[in-house]
Order: structure tokens, then C-alpha cells, then sequence
């Protein structure tokens, strides 16, 4: 692939159609759960340029899988989420969260950093590969259901992979936020609860006979809740934090017990059962000297009695996909890649990658994602979709 042919094709990357979109997108509510509306539309705007649409799952719940050219040998998915949160006050927000609005290179409304804006890129990516005839296979999967854990969306995708119904891709680029950065990999999740085990009283005597099941917890919290200082060059650091506390039933009764949920966030090398230990031995350690100490660990199990968890998971550098992404960033940029590692949570990303498929992120810039003026910046949408297309000239010309 030579640099006239690449520079041929980013210069189709067309700002004012990505805004667009975009806007077609967010204008239409979508809370998770809500949809029908936003994936027709995507749809529709899909078709109109000529790109089959599959529509899979209920129709009250649909998820499109689209394909150019998918008789291809490899298969190339972009993948984003068409759901959002909702808007928690409106009173918040300088502008009308479903009424978008551009200003000084903002693009404004519910959805629009996460994720619609990335959505209506990849939509435009389609429109401009759909005319290129590349001897690769791209796709759009465009779902429902991220923001509360995919199962009717990319799990949806991945269930009917499993099952042969559908095409599995060979690669996958997750449209999620990450400031033009390469994202490889994502912290595991393990959540569980930790229950302190107190002795009921009267108040009166809970300096003689009771022992405050709340006051053992908050000595627990305390030794949990810190900083742990364990970094990893492709995610960063692990993050423990206690959310809940649940403890007393009436005000006159020293409480027997108190539970905490704690939300873990694992780094590659930790498991559940490595978080399980160094849990045990900072409340081993918190309860020294302590006759009334006592507490367990309560946390979801398999079948086979291991810990129900999701594991760190990553893509390397050095795999075919890591490798392109690596050469398209400075082809479509003229930057070298720079790795995303900060504060992130997870994508859907983690499902392709559980069931085997090379799978990156990578994304634009945006700013107050889930909260009032949610924004995304139109020039990190140009150069997403400038990657996207050097990306799949890569990937074809391998």
C-alpha cells in the first residue's frame, strides 16, 4: 500500500457528514432498555449507502451486524454501543442533552462522547469503504445493552458466534473513548461482599455485652480502602473500592452485623484468588489483638466452585491487529501510538477478547460522559475515523 493510496482515502474522511450523523444519532433517546428507535435509524442510515444490514436479537432489543464485502477471507468489526444513560437532571445542562449543538469545536448532547459520536464515525467508515472494494471483509456491530453489561448486545453477538449462526471477525476495534490512544487491554472486575460479625445488645450495655458489628467494619474499611501500588504498562494500576455498607436494624440495638460490597479492579497477573489473599491477610492483619474480630468473604462461585469473576484481558502489541494499529496511527496522524493507560472501566471489548479475537480500542476525545453537557470533540472524530481507514487498508494489504 503506497502513500498515495492512503492519502487518497483519508482525505474522503468528511467532517461535516461525521457531525451529521452524529447528530441524527443523538437526537433520538436511547436509554438503555429504549433502543428500537436509534438502532432503526442507524440502520436505515447504513442502507442508504448501499451496506447489507442483519439485524439480530428481539425486535423491541435489535443489534446490527453489518458487512462489506463478506465473502472475504478475514473479517475486520468495528463495534459501538448505541445505548446511554439517562439524563439525571436536566436543570444541569446548559444545552438540551437530545438537541445537539456544535460550539467552538464541541459537538454537545446526551451519548455523544459515549458513544453515538464514535458510532456515527463508524457508520461514515462504512460509507466511504463500502465504494473502495478492499479484498477484506469490514463490519459495523452496532448493539444495545453496554451500559448494563451487553447480554442483549455484543454477548448477544458472541452467543450466536458460539452457536455457528454467525460469522465470527478475525478483528475487532471497540469505538469506545480513549483520547486517539491504543487501548490493549482492560482491568477484570471482582465484586464482593465482606460481612462483620458483631454481638446485639441493648445500647445500654454495648460497652459490657455488645460488640458493634459497624465499628468492626469500619476498621475493615479502612484497611481496604487504599492505594495499591501495583502497575502494569498496558492498564495501569489495580483499584479496590468499598461502595456499600449495609449494617443495623433498629436504633436501639448495637448491630450484629454489617456488610460492605467491594468493586476490585484486577491488573494482568491478578486473579480472583489473589485478590481473595491479599484481602484476607489485610483483615487478618486489622483484627491483630483483637478478641471480637471476626468476618467472612462472600463472593459469587461456578459450578466447579471457583470464583465468578472477569479476568484482566488484553490484546498484545505484537499480534496482527496490534501490529496494524501500530503502523496505521502515524500513517493516518503522523504521531507515534501512544498506549491507553488510565482510570478506565470496561468495554465490550472484554467479550471478544474472552472468546479469543484480537480486539483494540480505540477512540476520540470527549469530556463528561454519563453526566450534564456531555461533550466530544469533532476534530477527535475526524482522526478516529482517519485511523479506522488506515486501519482497514492495513489490514487488506497484509
Amino acid at each position: 500500500m503506497d502513500e498515495s493510496e492512503i492519502g487518497e482515502a483519508l482525505s474522503l474522511v468528511d467532517s461535516e457528514r461525521i457531525v451529521e450523523l452524529s447528530k441524527e444519532l443523538i437526537r433520538i433517546p436511547s436509554v438503555t432498555g429504549e433502543e428500537r428507535e436509534v438502532v432503526q435509524r442507524a440502520r436505515t442510515l447504513l442502507e442508504s449507502s448501499g451496506v447489507h444490514v442483519d439485524l439480530r436479537g428481539p425486535d423491541e432489543r435489535p443489534v446490527i451486524n453489518a458487512v462489506i464485502n463478506p465473502d472475504a477471507e478475514r473479517l475486520l468489526a468495528f463495534n459501538g454501543h448505541l445505548d446511554t444513560v439517562p439524563v439525571a437532571r436536566l436543570d444541569a445542562w446548559t444545552f438540551d442533552p437530545f438537541d445537539p449543538v456544535v460550539e467552538e469545536g464541541r459537538l454537545y448532547g446526551r451519548g455523544s462522547s459515549d458513544m453515538k459520536a464514535s458510532c456515527a464515525v463508524i457508520i461514515h467508515v462504512m460509507e466511504l469503504l463500502s465504494e473502495m472494494g478492499l479484498p477484506i471483509a469490514v463490519g459495523a456491530q452496532l448493539v444495545p445493552d453496554e451500559e448494563k453489561g451487553g447480554g442483549h448486545g455484543t454477548r448477544l453477538l458472541i452467543r450466536e458466534m458460539d452457536a455457528g449462526r454467525l460469522r465470527r471477525p478475525d478483528y475487532v476495534v471497540i469505538g469506545e473513548k480513549s483520547n486517539l490512544k491504543v487501548r490493549i487491554a482492560e482491568r477484570g472486575s471482582f465484586g464482593f461482599q465482606v460481612r462483620f460479625l458483631g454481638r446485639a445488645s441493648h445500647t445500654s450495655a454495648a460497652r459490657t455485652e455488645g460488640v458493634n458489628a459497624i465499628a468492626k467494619a469500619s476498621k475493615g474499611v479502612l484497611a481496604l480502602e487504599k492505594h495499591i501500588d501495583r502497575f502494569h504498562e498496558w492498564i495501569g494500576y489495580p483499584v479496590l473500592s468499598v461502595n456499600s455498607v449495609k449494617g443495623g436494624v433498629v436504633s436501639n440495638q448495637v448491630p450484629a452485623e454489617c456488610v460492605i460490597g467491594v468493586d476490585r479492579r484486577l491488573v494482568i497477573g491478578e486473579t480472583a484468588e489473589t485478590v481473595v489473599k491479599e484481602v484476607t491477610e489485610a483483615l487478618d492483619e486489622a483484627g491483630e489483638g483483637d478478641p471480637d474480630w471476626g468476618w467472612e468473604l462472600i463472593a459469587p462461585r461456578n459450578e466447579d466452585g471457583s470464583y465468578r469473576y472477569g479476568p484482566p484481558n488484553y490484546t498484545a502489541p505484537d499480534t496482527e491487529l496490534g501490529k496494524a494499529f501500530y503502523r496505521a496511527v502515524p500513517r493516518a496522524l503522523g504521531v507515534d501510538p501512544e498506549l491507553y493507560v488510565e482510570w478506565a472501566g470496561c468495554t465490550d471489548g472484554r467479550f471478544y477478547r474472552y472468546a479469543g479475537i484480537q480486539t483494540i480500542g480505540f477512540g476520540p476525545k470527549g469530556e463528561h460522559a454519563h453526566g450534564p453537557d456531555e461533550f466530544v470533540y469533532i476534530d477527535s472524530l475526524v482522526s478516529q475515523a482517519k485511523v479506522y481507514l488506515a486501519l482497514a487498508l492495513e489490514l487488506a494489504h497484509k
